[in-house]
């Protein structure tokens, strides 16, 4: 008796829709649909969510392609590529010249279809419960005297004062904005460190999903990126995490390599007993009137 093929859907979605498929995009906040430009084009599978290719608008004929995913159990039948394809026209429709998107490298999808592979963005590690079997993680590391972990949440106004001095003085400190997005900072997990009580690092986590942390700040002052600093912020954010990995699962950490000694460190430290490793660079790609007849 053969399994009966599910009825597929490729259609846009309105704003309002697009929270049926949120999971497929967890780290896009979907409330900012109701008022910022943008396109979502969704997959149905006998009428339930089964993929989705979101973008927003940038500039007026430039687009940044948020997500693009379809199910595991429907990848390599092709729907895939019409998902591509009606994303494509509807963004030509609307006069899109430029678009980028993140994604690995290599990744043969964009390549077949010309993209062209840019700046490496980051270094991006997904974890599960089996980084708490790394040696480092195994039991609370004892602070030496001169630091003071101290609760994100419980920063004190000459904290925040020097953080905002770091991100003046270091672009590295502002594109890892820590004061981004408050409303989904997962207290447990965040932590800023002190060493000789001033502010020299901060590890801040989002909850970005029902099921995943994103450890979406982590920053260590440059004169203590060769100390144990890293060590301690990550080591006190994670066993936190660990404890609750029966509510919250996974995960994911990006380092850029504008930080040479964070991502040797997590290299050696978390990559053994992540899921996945993976190093995501910016893809583009420049569309012409020819290829608006073609699609």
């Amino acid at each position: 008796m053969t399994a009966a093929v599910e009825k597929i859907e490729i259609r846009r979605l309105d704003p309002f829709e697009i929270r049926a498929f949120s999971h497929f995009a967890s780290s896009v906040d979907p409330t900012y649909l109701v008022s910022a430009p943008a396109l979502a084009v969704g997959v149905e599978a006998d009428g339930k969510p089964a993929g989705l290719a979101l973008a927003y608008f940038v500039r007026a004929a430039a687009v940044r392609v948020a997500a693009f995913v379809v199910k595991e159990p429907l990848r390599r039948r092709g729907i895939g590529k019409q998902l591509y394809e009606r994303l494509i026209e509807e963004l030509l429709k609307r006069g899109v010249q430029l678009a980028d998107i993140l994604a690995s490298n290599p990744e043969p999808f964009l390549e077949r279809r010309c993209w062209n592979l840019g700046a490496r963005l980051a270094t991006v590690y997904t974890f599960s419960k089996h980084v708490g079997e790394a040696p480092w993680l195994q039991e609370t590391i004892a602070l030496p005297p001169q630091y003071q972990l101290v609760p994100w949440l419980d920063l004190t106004e000459e904290d925040r004062r020097k953080a905002l001095r770091l991100m003046e003085d270091d672009a590295v400190a502002r594109r890892l904005d820590p004061f981004h997005d408050p409303g989904r900072v997962f207290g447990p997990s965040s932590n800023a460190l002190r060493h000789d009580g001033e502010l020299v690092g901060w590890c801040v986590v989002h909850r970005i999903s029902q099921e995943t942390l994103q450890y979406s700040s982590v920053y260590v002052a440059a004169k203590q990126r060769r100390t144990v600093a890293p060590m301690i912020l990550l080591n006190y954010s994670i066993r936190e995490h660990l404890r609750r990995f029966e509510e919250v699962p996974f995960g994911i950490q990006a380092v850029p390599p504008e930080l040479p000694e964070i991502e040797r460190f997590a290299n050696k430290r978390l990559a053994p007993w992540a899921d996945r490793v993976q190093r995501v660079h910016v893809w583009w790609k420049q569309f012409d009137a020819a290829e608006a007849g073609t699609v």
